[in-house]
């Protein structure tokens, strides 16, 4: 396919296309959240005599007066934040968590009612981080807990006899390797409108979310409504990175506010409730074993994980458990092969999704830890992957689909020149700075949760024009265009003349925008939907005679009909079938420059080879990579939520405190792509490409950082007190 510009693209610089919070309805009124002042405990009391006193205010919800709301659904068809429905009781499981609603005539009046709420507090212990989560003798003090699933992968596993195959080693590393709590931060803060209508029989939800479907049905069972009651709608999302994917509480309680006054409601969540009260990657301590021969080939592998999860009252479904070991029980060729997964019950929001969940902190550690054993058997680091590759998924022992990624070892060194490399640690300067380079490898698995897409053509004063209409959300990656192109070329028509549909859950279904799903969801639909347009045209005898050339858009011209339409639907196809496993992959080659006297570290030149399949449209496609780069750049070297011991609050609460790249840390990144089709993937032979560019890159930074400087950093973000303070 061809480079296309986003359709939208007009429509946002703009200002014309319009996000959930820009929505403005007659007599609409204004919701702001209020959060608990301390970290753990239950509310006593609460007195609303101030607030309800404030001029304008029209409402206050809290436990006391919330009222009914049905059974909420955790799992694959809708997820709540958390598995308690809003103001659901007075038990407090974080600093943040909120405790009311209070809704006023203007968004002014509702901030100044909501600050002379009162509420008295009964305070409880608690705990915030993992080192916090220890008592003065190293002993836990809070629950800990042992999951076997997380994204239905298991999270204990095994295969081979470990200790056996270490003890046959020639060559031991072990190391543990660390990283934050991370935020999604998407430049859009949540928000929502909520409006009844018809005798609050229907409600009508303007929502920033990446899965309208999903919010559908839980506002369906919250107020115990058919799911075609409610519209749930999203045309323009800014960003979500997987921190819009559950139905948050001041969504629920907006459309329960808005059914009590009878007018529309807005809550539009700040910064510091984003950061606070949305789920977020959170932080691990991994230990990683290896062991191999002398020659480089991997005997074993060990991955133990401790990681964090939320307090909860009773059992969670959909409970999350970054599943770090994802990567590391499948990339490369090793017999014998451990993980094993620990949870820390801390006082802070339900973890969640967060770009590339999993894989991202695991090929952190991963690729580290192949680094480190690379210079251990005094081998080149990308000669020592390509010794271990594997055509066969190790733990499920099938092929996978597709794999290229020793062609992207083999274009992207040679772009980046590591022919060159000198393979001793901190002898390349350029003036008074220490160059360093380093490789990682980058995977993502290959999914597609299926949808339903509708094509439909329309004469249109003697032209041809198509609509393509799915439940998906744009969330920012280029859904609009990419569908548009796809029906372009399957129909014979200008881009120009295919408009589409998203974001709204009365059209048809679609999975929700996550896991780099959409693309290989949706994209074989519009083919195979175009497909039966030009069935429908040849079987109806409209045109009598046809060049085998003749586009669809032309038979359609040369019919009868004024319109013509159809619908195709994909399954679900996660992962693995009976026969291949399904996975992408690819390459990173970073240079960082670091000032040794300052700590300052620059990533100073990007090369990374991708191998996805077909890519459909390469100018959106390469934005997405660098997107996923930049992402990997920012948890390298500055990104971390950070919580204050003490008290349980989130001390990097705003975007002047939650650091995360800017032009000026990001250079000139090169990216290429194999760009050959995955046909045993789908008819289109295309993969998604939107978390993949994260994967491996804060690996990649680090081992060139410890190449600059001979100083191995094993915990992130990788700051100039971390250089600094350290000597080889």
């Amino acid at each position: 396919m061809r480079n296309v510009n986003r359709i939208d693209g007009y429509q946002k610089v703009r200002g014309e296309a319009r996000y959930a919070a820009d929505r403005v309805f007659p007599e609409m009124v204004y919701a702001e959240m209020v959060g608990s002042t301390v970290a753990s405990g239950r509310i006593l009391r609460i007195d609303t005599a101030g607030a309800e006193a404030s001029p304008g205010s029209l409402l206050i919800l809290t436990h006391e007066n919330r009222g009914h709301l049905g059974k909420l659904p955790q799992g694959k068809y809708g997820a709540t934040t958390e598995p308690r429905p809003p103001l659901e009781n007075t038990r407090i499981h974080y600093y943040g968590q909120f405790v009311a609603m209070v809704v006023a005539e203007t968004f002014e009046q509702a901030r100044h009612a909501a600050s002379r709420l009162r509420v008295l507090y009964e305070p409880a212990e608690f705990a915030v981080t993992l080192d916090g989560s220890l008592d003065g003798l190293g002993q836990l003090r809070v629950e800990r807990c042992y999951p076997d699933q997380c994204l239905d992968e298991d999270l204990q596993v095994q295969r081979g006899d470990v200790e056996e195959a270490l003890g046959r080693s020639e060559i031991r590393l072990k190391a543990t390797y660390r990283t934050p709590n991370e935020h999604p931060c998407a430049m859009e803060p949540h928000a929502t409108v909520a409006l009844w209508s018809e005798s609050n029989s229907k409600l009508t939800v303007y929502n920033s979310t990446q899965w309208v479907l999903g919010d559908r049905r839980v506002l369906a069972e919250a107020f115990e409504l058919p799911w075609e009651n409610v519209q749930v709608l999203a045309p323009f999302v800014g960003g979500m990175f997987g921190s819009k994917f559950a139905t948050g509480p001041h969504t629920i309680l907006a459309a329960l506010a808005s059914k009590r006054l009878g007018r529309p409601v807005k809550a539009v969540l700040t910064r510091q409730q984003v950061l606070t009260n949305v789920g977020h990657r959170t932080e691990t301590v991994q230990s990683l074993e290896l062991g191999a021969l002398s020659d480089g080939t991997l005997m074993a592998i060990r991955h133990e994980t401790q990681t964090h999860a939320a307090v909860v009252e009773t059992h969670d479904p959909d409970e999350f458990h970054e599943p770090t070991s994802l990567t590391t029980r499948q990339l490369y060729s090793c017999p014998n092969f451990k993980a094993s997964h620990e949870a820390i019950r801390l006082n802070v929001a339900k973890p969640r999704w967060m770009r590339a969940p999993g894989e991202s902190t695991g090929q952190w550690a991963l690729e580290s830890a192949i680094d480190e054993l690379a210079y251990a058997l005094k081998m080149d680091p990308l000669e020592l992957r390509r010794k271990n590759h594997t055509d066969i998924h190790p733990q499920r022992r099938k092929f996978y689909s597709s794999k290229h990624l020793l062609e992207c070892y083999d274009r992207g060194a040679k772009k980046f020149g590591w022919e060159q490399r000198n393979p001793r640690p901190g002898q390349t300067r350029d003036g008074d700075l220490l160059v360093g380079w380093g490789t990682a490898t980058a995977t993502y698995s290959a999914t597609a949760w299926g949808a339903t897409v509708r094509v439909r053509l329309l004469r249109d004063d003697g032209a041809v024009r198509a609509t393509v209409s799915t439940a998906g959300v744009d969330v920012g990656m280029g859904m609009y265009t990419m569908l548009a192109l796809t029906a372009a070329e399957a129909l014979g028509l200008p881009v120009e003349n295919v408009s589409v549909e998203l974001g709204d859950s009365d059209l048809p279904y679609c999975s929700c925008a996550a896991g780099s799903n959409l693309t290989a969801s949706t994209a074989p639909g519009v083919q195979e939907a175009c497909h039966k347009i030009r069935q429908k045209l040849l079987s109806g005898r409209t045109v009598r005679t046809i060049r085998a050339n003749t586009t669809t858009a032309e038979l359609f011209l040369r019919s009868k009909l004024h319109a013509v339409a159809s619908e195709a639907t994909t399954k679900a196809l996660d992962m693995e079938n009976d026969r291949y496993c399904f996975q992408s992959f690819g390459a990173h080659f970073v240079e960082v420059q670091v000032r040794p006297q300052i700590g300052q570290i620059r990533v100073s030149r990007v090369v990374s080879v991708f191998d996805v399949g077909r890519v459909l449209n390469p100018k959106g496609a390469r934005s997405q990579f660098i997107g996923g780069i930049v992402f990997g750049i920012g948890a390298a070297l500055v990104e971390e939520l950070t919580y204050d011991p003490a008290s349980g609050l989130l001390a990097s609460s705003d975007l002047a405190s939650y650091l995360i790249p800017v032009s000026a840390d990001v250079p000139e990144i090169d990216v290429s792509w194999i760009d050959k089709p995955d046909l045993n993937f789908n008819s289109q032979g295309c993969r998604g490409l939107g978390e993949i560019g994260i994967t491996g890159m804060a690996a990649a930074v680090a081992n060139a950082v410890f190449h600059a400087t001979g100083v191995r950093i094993r915990e992130l973000p990788i700051t100039p007190e971390k250089i600094a303070d350290l000597k080889p």
